[in-house]
């Protein structure tokens, strides 16, 4: 087999694993974890168990494979939107209102069940946790990209990322049940003040 029929095979074996994460994605979004079986994953993605298996064997891997997928995603996203911000913007505020966007994605709320049925999942909880440790640690790379060096005091900017990420991921918990436009301009206008205050202060240490 010459070089360019490799390529075309390792091209073809892609394209069938993106096709499989992404239907994996729509699924657990419109059908919950529950509902995301692996038969249903191989209709949606057109392909045939047999090539699900020989990409993923079970069920626990494919889902953290595609919860990988879907984070490496957004990432990107969230990069491209911050890059492109005007001169003179909020930071602070301004990588607030993005992660609050990423919030809306459907496939990512539904990841928040996976998290509830991990619980008492083991496989899937094995599967999981190293992909949420790896996203983790490139939230934080991100975080020490986009901000100045000055605002990066140890460990209060790490604390103050997670509070942010927890917060976030708590307002898109209750928006699930409450689409209260007013409580969340509320809520984000006082995270942000907090955060920004939390920095503000780490700086003057600094000085």
């Amino acid at each position: 087999m010459n070089a360019k029929a490799r390529r075309t095979n390792e091209e073809r074996s892609a394209e069938t694993r993106g096709r499989i994460l992404e239907a994996a994605l729509d699924c657990l979004a419109e059908l919950g974890y529950a509902g995301t079986t692996t038969t249903a994953i191989a209709e949606r993605a057109g392909v045939s168990r047999g090539a699900q298996l020989h990409h993923f064997p079970t069920r626990a891997s494919l889902i953290a494979a595609a919860v990988e997928h879907l984070y490496a995603g957004l990432r990107h996203d969230y990069e491209r939107a911050f890059q492109k911000l005007p001169p003179g913007r909020d930071r602070v505020g301004a990588a607030i209102d993005l992660f609050w966007k990423v919030w809306h994605d459907a496939r990512l709320v539904a990841v928040l069940e996976l998290h509830v049925a991990a619980r008492t999942d083991r496989e899937l909880a094995a599967a999981l946790v190293p992909v949420a440790t790896e996203h983790q640690h490139h939230i934080v790379r991100l975080a020490r990209h986009f901000f100045p060096r000055e605002a990066l005091a140890e460990p209060r900017f790490l604390a103050v990322l997670d509070v942010v990420q927890e917060s976030l991921r708590g307002m898109a918990i209750g928006y699930l049940l409450d689409a209260d436009r007013e409580y969340v301009a509320r809520t984000l206008a006082m995270l942000k003040e907090m955060v920004s205050s939390a920095l503000r202060s780490a700086t003057t240490r600094e000085k």
